[in-house]
């Protein structure tokens, strides 16, 4: 049985993989700060049938990352990694950014991706076989009102690529996808708080939709999965269309 290890897997897109993967017949290990949330989803996997874990994890310490990848490679190897482990933001001017956020953000959505594929990764080259799906997002693509969630996007968009460049000869694929505006947990709680609104965001999709989470999962489970063998160094949206719609209704008349 494969094994995957999901990062940021007690909820939102994180959540979605795990139980799509588990589905798949995939042995997931959910590692998530949140050690409630986190167990709670592992037992809801586990009383389906299929075979789950939960390893409490913070991306943003080296050491906990370094030692749950030698745990893991020492008890039967790791298979996939999916890092979907970050902390959002709100839009905000770069002359009142909080540096404290910054860091955090950094941290954890960059540095923390970086880490981690450095830890599994030389692992999975000796191992001579693995897939990484990194989360990127439209800012990794396109400009956003968000400086540090999309300088941390925008840098993992590269880092995909590279990997994917000097991983490849030791048979790892590095792939990305690029989520368009998802309805998480997190960003129900923005709408909610008035911090982003959803009819913008759905008038400026092709599909005029927000993206769920399993449709996200879906776009993973697909890059980590043998389907995908010959894709690596890619970065693929799961918009709803919103990077083809937002250029195309700048025309004043549309046919």
């Amino acid at each position: 049985m494969r094994h995957a290890v999901i990062t940021g897997g007690a909820s939102g897109i994180g959540e979605a993989t795990a139980r799509h993967l588990a589905a798949d017949r995939i042995r997931v290990t959910i590692a998530d700060r949140d050690a409630e949330r986190g167990c709670a989803v592992a037992t809801d996997i586990m009383a389906s049938g299929n075979v789950a874990a939960f390893r409490p994890l913070d991306v943003s310490d080296d050491e906990a990352v370094e030692r749950l990848a030698s745990d893991l490679f020492a008890t039967g190897g790791v298979d996939i990694l999916v890092n979907s482990a970050g902390i959002l933001q709100n839009a905000v001017r770069l002359h009142d950014l909080d540096m404290a956020e910054f860091d955090r953000i950094i941290a954890v959505n960059l540095r923390g991706t970086v880490v981690a594929c450095r830890a599994f990764g030389r692992r999975m080259c000796a191992a001579g076989s693995g897939a990484i799906v990194n989360l990127c997002s439209l800012t990794s693509l396109i400009a956003s009102p968000q400086p540090a969630y999309g300088m941390s996007k925008a840098a993992l968009k590269i880092m995909t690529e590279s990997l994917a460049a000097e991983y490849g000869p030791a048979n790892i694929r590095v792939n990305a996808v690029a989520p368009g505006y998802t309805l998480t947990p997190a960003m129900q709680q923005r709408i909610d708080e008035g911090a982003r609104n959803p009819d913008k965001m759905i008038a400026q999709s092709a599909l005029r939709r927000l993206v769920s989470t399993p449709e996200v999962a879906e776009a993973i489970a697909f890059l980590a999965s043998e389907r995908a063998s010959a894709i690596t160094g890619t970065v693929l949206p799961v918009d709803c269309g919103f990077l083809v719609a937002s250029a195309y209704q700048a025309y004043a008349t549309q046919p």
